[in-house]
């Protein structure tokens, strides 16, 4: 019997480890609009590190169904993916909001975000630490779109202010 519990126990921590991802990423794709001058982008990040971030600051496992039914907490959600990443045009801050949201099937959050008014982009550097703060393994990517073209860069803890490396 004691080794059935012991060898039903090492299955249990070998299924929950296979179960835990061992990576954090969070994807942005941006682009700027000129016809409505402003830029546009989606956020993809794991929807359960959300939950855990907020689970962990209210001292309560909360899922992420509940904090986008609840309007505190989607709102404390969305300020702190706001915060996650800032966008520099000429060294000024470019200020975004969420337009909407979407949990999809893999588990992923996708936020749709908005900037603020801006008639034309000029020299463009872009800090994505969102998350770093709780998984310092968080690797973060963005994709910028011009003219068709894909501008691709890799931020990480250590390493997340860069310049887009293309002209205005």
């Amino acid at each position: 019997m004691k080794l059935k519990a012991l060898l039903f126990f090492v299955l249990l921590s070998i299924f929950r480890t296979g179960q835990a991802h061992e990576y954090h990423l969070a994807f942005m794709e941006l682009e700027y609009y000129p016809s409505e001058q402003q830029f546009q982008a989606t956020l993809k990040v794991t929807a359960h590190d959300l939950a855990y971030i907020l689970s962990k600051k209210h001292g309560k496992t909360l899922s992420m169904d509940h904090i986008l039914k609840t309007d505190s907490l989607r709102t404390e959600l969305e300020l702190m993916v706001c915060a996650g990443f800032t966008l520099y045009q000429n060294n000024q801050a470019v200020y975004f909001k969420v337009d909407g949201h979407e949990l999809d099937i893999n588990g992923d959050l996708n936020f749709y975000l908005s900037s603020e008014a801006i008639p034309e982009p000029g020299t463009l550097t872009f800090a994505f630490p969102l998350l770093t703060a709780y998984f310092p393994d968080q690797q973060n990517k963005l994709d910028y779109l011009k003219k068709g073209r894909h501008h691709t860069l890799s931020y990480l803890a250590t390493d997340y202010t860069k310049e887009i490396p293309i002209t205005p």
